[in-house]
């Protein structure tokens, strides 16, 4: 029988096995280089390019399966014998940085100023993005959680890169579009067939969470960003087209939050309204009240679900080794057992305790599937302190913002800040490097230096106040 060979073993051996292709390809590469270099030294064009390459990120973002964007997500730097493909993001990205050199150069005059802000307002942040890679130290697996660290640090440099760059405006574009381009790369190039809607991305709950993002966006601008009629039947259209998504990707889960994050943005207007405390307060019940009846209708209303929002039990089987990775977890209560490694139990065996853990049915689970549980058995309960402290300064600079600014603009942190927390109910999306990680790396930094500018301007209209200024 004839062994399939994958596209890119096909493209490595015809370049490698001709010498003068070989030549050839890099000639062009070289030449290209070099025009694209100069054209991105113009303003116009290098913020062109620039945002092109933003929108690409936040595509691939999701760690596709599609050839060649599966092969640009940093992930791949975290496997070790996944042959010359997984080594793109090595050469992919400082290309980037040298056809961008003249917007990088604007970015490296600012980036202290950039991370002061970062440090001031959101100093957990910080700390949480450094554990991964410290966690080598301690990790039960060193050399996987080093490759595991390096990824997500170089993953969540260029999220720092294009938040520090790009204010609400430009980079709810980039999302939206995006988020947009991976539904219809999947509906075009793996369509729904009658099982669980997949996609171009890795599960239906990967595409689900992307989907939810991309309708609650879209029903955002159409709310509230839409200038003319024309764009407005563009949001419009494409919010449907993502909502249909949603329902024939069969995700519970992802249908439930999409109408949360619906009934959030209908809200803003209202928020908009309170003072700090009263939206601070409103926001914070909302998510409780919301975290409560997505639990009770996934965990219980099998009819409703089987029904309604297509067949997935999400919380069930989790509820069953929650409690054994909490108790493991308290195993190593200070640090963990290091980023990418508690579930290691293909490598370890016996030597980790996720070899132990199963369920009734006999699943033995290969992630957590909850983004609080991950985090503490990656980093201990320090690593979740900053985490939820990181999260809570969030949640009240997003509710400060949305009392100061155009509610398209206010309402793109408020999305993912629920989202996040209602998604790694189910998911470990916190401690992956993938598009929700990004998405909080990106509105921690915006949001930052947004609310270091609002306070710089009301200390300088009113020196007065400076003693008596808060942060919130």
């Amino acid at each position: 029988m004839t062994q399939k060979v994958s596209a890119a073993r096909q493209l490595k051996d015809l370049l490698l096995g001709h010498p003068a292709l070989t030549y050839l390809v890099f000639g062009v590469l070289v030449v290209t280089t070099l025009i694209l270099f100069q054209l991105a030294s113009k303003k116009k064009i290098g913020s062109s390019l620039e945002k092109g390459f933003g929108i690409l990120y936040i595509y691939i973002s999701p760690f596709l399966t599609q050839v060649p964007f599966n092969y640009l997500h940093f992930v791949n730097l975290k496997e070790q014998a996944g042959g010359i493909a997984t080594m793109l993001p090595y050469f992919f990205y400082p290309w980037v940085v040298i056809i961008l050199f003249s917007r990088f150069k604007i970015f490296a005059s600012n980036f202290i100023d950039y991370f002061t802000k970062v440090l001031i307002f959101n100093p957990c942040f910080l700390l949480y993005s450094l554990l991964p890679l410290l966690s080598t130290f301690w990790s039960i697996v060193p050399d996987i959680t080093l490759r595991a660290g390096i990824a997500f640090s170089a993953f969540t440099v260029f999220g720092f890169y294009l938040a520090a760059q790009y204010k609400w405006y430009d980079l709810s574009r980039f999302w939206r579009w995006g988020y947009t381009a991976v539904g219809f790369g999947s509906f075009i190039l793996a369509p729904p067939r009658g099982s669980d809607f997949v996609g171009i991305t890795q599960s239906k709950n990967s595409l689900g969470g992307v989907l939810t993002l991309c309708t609650a966006f879209w029903y955002l601008h159409y709310s509230q960003g839409a200038k003319t009629k024309r764009e407005r039947w563009i949001a419009l259209g494409m919010m449907f087209f993502s909502f249909y998504l949603v329902r024939t990707n069969k995700s519970g889960a992802a249908l439930v939050i999409t109408i949360i994050l619906i009934i959030a943005v209908s809200s803003l207007n209202f928020l908009k309204k309170l003072s700090f405390q009263w939206a601070f307060t409103s926001i914070i019940c909302f998510i409780v009240v919301s975290i409560i009846v997505t639990v009770y209708v996934l965990d219980n209303l099998e009819s409703i679900i089987v029904d309604g929002l297509g067949k997935d039990l999400t919380l069930t089987g989790r509820t069953e080794f929650w409690p054994e990775l909490i108790d493991a977890a308290n195993e190593r209560p200070w640090t963990g057992y290091g980023y990418d490694g508690f579930f290691q139990q293909h490598k370890l065996g016996p030597a980790t305790p996720a070899y132990f853990i199963y369920t009734a049915s006999g699943f033995n689970p290969q992630n957590p599937h909850n983004g609080a549980i991950g985090v503490l058995l990656a980093f201990g309960w320090p690593g979740l302190i900053l985490m939820g402290i990181s999260l809570l300064l969030n949640l009240a600079y997003a509710v400060r913002y949305l009392s100061r600014s155009k509610l398209e603009d206010a309402g793109m942190p408020i999305c993912f800040l629920v989202y996040i927390i209602m998604s790694n109910i189910t998911e470990g999306y916190l401690l992956t490097t993938g598009n929700s990680w990004l998405s909080y790396v990106m509105l921690t930094v915006r949001l930052a230096i947004d609310n270091a500018s609002s306070t710089n301007n009301i200390t300088t209209s009113n020196p007065a106040r400076l003693s008596a200024h808060r942060t919130f």
